[in-house]
């Protein structure tokens, strides 16, 4: 198995580019989404990193959410652009993101299809259709995506792919409100677990912490074990994670809604979220981090159940 893991984009990656393909060798390049990438940008943005870095391309938004991924001369034109900086960048993958309201209808599926014909021989389309983010898809986008070989681009925290492929293409947000999200040991096991057996799989990251996220995950997946995600282990994990933005004095529910969604480490270990240490404190205001502190008791957790090592392939 080769697997691809990284970051939706290296903006907020201290020292940018060239620092950030120093950690890893992927990334999901999401400015292209929002404007024009012009092409001697991807030029530089292809000699600033090493020759087995690999790019995947996320499709313009004039192509799912102007154009509605109806076919046009627009359409085509912002595609064929598109595919052009992808082999610039050398990138095996460009991903539709299509809005949650739409719908796929003949319009979209014959839209879809005319852009598979358009990526043939080159990078694999992918498409993450919002409106299915859960259940089903249409049998007509289904049936178009399993013909022009199109990569169901899904949340692998929520649910395996719907079109059986041997090549694996995840977004991770986790199911937090607006990306606000950091995964635990045993989410991330469970990502790498859902994955299966594909031959290839790209995880990209894209909560607050993707960078932590996806520094941690790719720590697993090479070495089996997972890395700290503080300094400190126990209640002085939780301090360390709360003393920089929790406003006091908070309820417990006020906790839970603002901080729930972050990593402690209650040992060397195990890694869980803060939820799991707060849930059950009494119903009431806590004056100080220390007036909460002094009301902690830390789990005894087992020892996670060994699971297999699948060792990561670096890309050629």
């Amino acid at each position: 198995m080769e697997a691809l893991v990284g970051a939706g984009g290296w903006g907020y990656f201290s020292g940018g580019l060239e620092s950030y393909a120093r950690g890893f060798r992927f990334v999901e390049v999401n400015v292209s989404f929002y404007r024009r990438i012009p092409e001697v940008t991807a030029r530089r943005w292809r000699s600033h990193v090493p020759e087995d870095f690999v790019f995947a391309l996320k499709a313009n938004q004039a192509i799912t959410h102007a154009g509605r991924l109806r076919s046009s001369a627009r359409t085509r034109a912002t595609f064929a652009h598109d595919l052009r900086i992808a082999r610039i960048l050398r990138s095996p993958f460009v991903i539709l993101e299509t809005p949650p309201g739409l719908r796929f209808e003949a319009a979209q599926v014959a839209g879809l299809r005319e852009l598979a014909e358009m990526s043939e021989g080159g990078p694999r389309l992918g498409l993450e259709a919002r409106s299915y983010r859960r259940g089903r898809l249409p049998e007509e986008l289904r049936s178009a995506m399993e013909d022009d070989r199109v990569l169901d681009v899904v949340d692998l925290s929520q649910g395996p792919p719907r079109v059986a492929d041997d090549v694996v293409y995840t977004r991770l947000f986790g199911p937090g409100p607006a990306n606000v999200y950091q995964f635990d040991d045993r989410e991330l096991r469970e990502i790498d677990r859902v994955s299966g057996d594909a031959v290839r799989t790209a995880f990209t990251f894209h909560g607050v912490r993707m960078y932590s996220d996806a520094a941690r995950f790719l720590t697993f997946k090479r070495t089996g074990n997972f890395p700290a995600a503080t300094s400190a282990r126990g209640a002085a994990s939780l301090q360390e994670v709360l003393q920089s933005d929790a406003r006091f004095p908070a309820t417990r529910e006020d906790l839970v809604k603002d901080h729930g969604w972050k990593v402690v480490d209650l040992d060397d270990r195990t890694r869980v979220h803060v939820t799991r240490l707060i849930e059950n404190l009494p119903s009431r205001s806590y004056r100080s981090l220390a007036d909460l502190l002094s009301e902690i008791e830390i789990p005894t957790v087992p020892t996670p159940e060994a699971g297999p090592n699948r060792p990561i392939s670096e890309p050629k």
